[in-house]
């Protein structure tokens, strides 16, 4: 089977971007043949060539809207696909989604679209636009995945698409384990969250509950960039709590750095299905997260983490002090995820699952 994937952005590796680099790799190791469009030059390209799969640059496809390069984008990718001539086309990201669907429906190809989270997810402003954009254009998919429950849940709900059309596949990742430090009671509690620093993620409402527990024996990893960054050096300053906070930046070996850590934290004002749980589970870690988006659909209260109504800064105080304070119920929580994680997370469930989709489509 021939299956194009397309996608905007390659030079950072998100969601989306590891579920192609990924599923690439499995269909090209079970004798398919796996081709990318992609927008631009990157990580993704630099790896994808790496491993032997033919990828296809259009440099017009842009995440910003612009008429111009759109249809100048959606010229190239029709010329691209006629060259490929696929048997399936997969496309993620919200304006691949959009410029791919057509391209297949001038050509007559089998499309899916899977939904990273919507771009009118809960909490996302001016989502109207965004619900009669994705409302035209999912006419246009023979299929749409969403990654989690709850998405599925927000397009029925807002009359995107029906029932029949969607299929919840959740995120999987490949298994590694390292050695996990041993930890003394008096050890300091290493906290970590990585995030991007954007209007999506929360972290003013983290700092306020740290500052508010500054007493404790803890110290915070931030690991992300973004457009936010400088502002939460600056507030770390202002709270007194920069000796007490390491920002990372960017990381290459986040899977090494959180068997290092204590806690993960995920606070965030809206979500699709993060897969940066599902690495913490993999690493035995308990988990505090916003319940926003599917987050739930991973972690459940009280069981393997804590959930936090979103912006609730003293709800976060409260069960940051718990784990701080209780090595026996990070061990309990951390035990449960690392459980949960085989059970339901791997990335050999996530890929039969896709691949029956993409067989059921193509045939």
């Amino acid at each position: 089977m021939k299956v194009c994937y397309i996608i905007t952005k390659a030079d950072e590796i998100g969601g989306a971007q590891i579920h192609i680099r990924d599923l690439s790799k499995r269909l090209l190791q079970d004798g398919h043949e796996p081709v990318v469009i992609t927008g631009e030059e990157g990580l993704l390209t630099d790896f994808l060539k790496d491993i032997g799969v033919k990828v296809y640059v259009v440099e017009d496809l842009k995440r910003e809207i612009s008429i111009k390069n759109d249809l100048k984008a959606l010229v190239k990718i029709i010329k691209c696909l006629k060259k490929i001539k696929p048997n399936l086309v997969s496309l993620h990201s919200s304006k691949a989604g959009i410029i791919g669907r057509v391209a297949c429906s001038v050509l007559k190809l089998k499309v899916i679209f899977t939904a990273h989270g919507w771009a009118f997810a809960n909490g996302v402003e001016n989502k109207g636009k965004y619900i009669r954009i994705e409302r035209f254009f999912s006419k246009f998919a023979d299929r749409i995945i969403t990654v989690s429950a709850q998405d599925k849940e927000l397009a029925l709900k807002y009359n995107v698409a029906c029932d029949e059309q969607q299929v919840v596949i959740h995120n999987g990742m490949y298994d590694i384990q390292y050695p996990k430090k041993t930890k003394n009671i008096s050890d300091t509690i290493n906290l970590i969250m990585v995030a991007r620093f954007s209007e999506q993620k929360d972290h003013k409402t983290l700092f306020e509950s740290l500052y508010r527990i500054k007493s404790l024996n803890w110290h915070l990893h931030l690991v992300g960039k973004g457009p936010e960054l400088e502002k939460f050096i600056k507030l770390s300053e202002e709270l007194g709590l920069s000796k007490k906070i390491t920002f990372h930046g960017e990381r290459n070996d986040v899977d090494k750095l959180l068997f290092e850590m204590d806690v993960f934290l995920l606070i965030a004002n809206w979500e699709g299905f993060p897969r940066s749980i599902l690495e913490a589970m993999r690493s035995s870690l308990p988990v505090i997260a916003s319940d926003v988006g599917g987050t739930s659909e991973a972690i459940k209260d009280g069981i393997n983490g804590y959930l936090i109504p979103k912006g609730c800064s003293k709800t976060l105080e409260i069960r940051l002090s718990e784990l701080i304070h209780s090595q026996s119920k990070r061990a309990k929580f951390g035990n449960q995820n690392r459980d949960d994680f085989i059970n339901h997370f791997t990335f050999d469930s996530m890929y039969k699952k896709t691949f029956n989709v993409y067989s059921e489509i193509a045939k």
